[in-house]
């Protein structure tokens, strides 16, 4: 029992050292807020009082709107037709007046340089068979009737640009001179043209009178 009593005793003290301790930190403290309000105080209330009014602002003076004159009703003025001069009577001088002919404008035919001769069909309407020409095919002579070259004259008398010209419309460029179209078409002409060797003829036999046939006496 006496010694319980001496535990509380020693407890109560210790709360009470705590205690104060405590309760002089807290003083201290509040010591500095009273400082620190008393400066903040005194600082507001040596300020100079501000107007917080705020000054009226005053509206912008607003143009009169100028309003036209409304123009009074006017009736509508109808506008009067030209009047037309009058045409002088044509004076007919002895007959009818002479009728000028038109004349049809010839066609300008557009510039194609190298366009070779070309023939809208075969002459006598045979064309000869190109495809003897060597490097020439069906295909290629399907070209060539389309483009108008039927004959092998007509490839023999080529000239170069005439003959670029052929190669640009065919797409082969540079294929006749190549293939030599032209000497094989020469050659061509020339056997076409030389006339074919007369046979001589040969001579007929006149035919053989018919024996007469012996009679036979009669006998006397």
């Amino acid at each position: 029992m006496p010694l319980l009593i001496i535990q509380l005793a020693i407890l109560v003290a210790v709360a009470f050292i705590v205690g104060c301790v405590l309760g002089r930190l807290f003083r201290r403290k509040n010591k500095a807020m009273t400082d620190e309000e008393r400066t903040i105080v005194a600082a507001a209330l040596s300020a100079p009082a501000v107007d917080e009014k705020p000054e009226p602002v005053q509206p912008a003076p607003v143009k009169e709107a100028v309003t036209a004159p409304l123009a009074k009703d006017k009736k509508p003025v109808k506008a009067s037709a030209p009047k037309k001069a009058p045409v002088p009577d044509a004076e007919v001088v002895g007959g009818p007046l002479p009728v000028q002919l038109v004349q049809p404008e010839e066609k300008s035919v557009p510039d194609d340089p190298g366009r070779p001769e070309l023939l809208d069909a075969p002459r006598e309407g045979k064309a000869d068979e190109l495809t003897v020409i060597g490097g020439i095919g069906k295909a290629i002579q399907s070209m060539l009737n389309g483009l108008g070259v039927y004959h092998y004259d007509q490839i023999a008398n080529w000239s170069d640009e005439e003959a670029a010209w052929v190669e640009r419309h065919i797409g082969f460029p540079r294929r006749i001179v190549r293939e030599n179209w032209i000497g094989q078409a020469e050659k061509l002409v020339e056997t076409t043209i030389k006339p074919a060797a007369k046979r001589p003829a040969r001579a007929r036999k006149a035919p053989a009178k018919p024996k007469a046939k012996p009679t036979k006496k009669s006998e006397a």
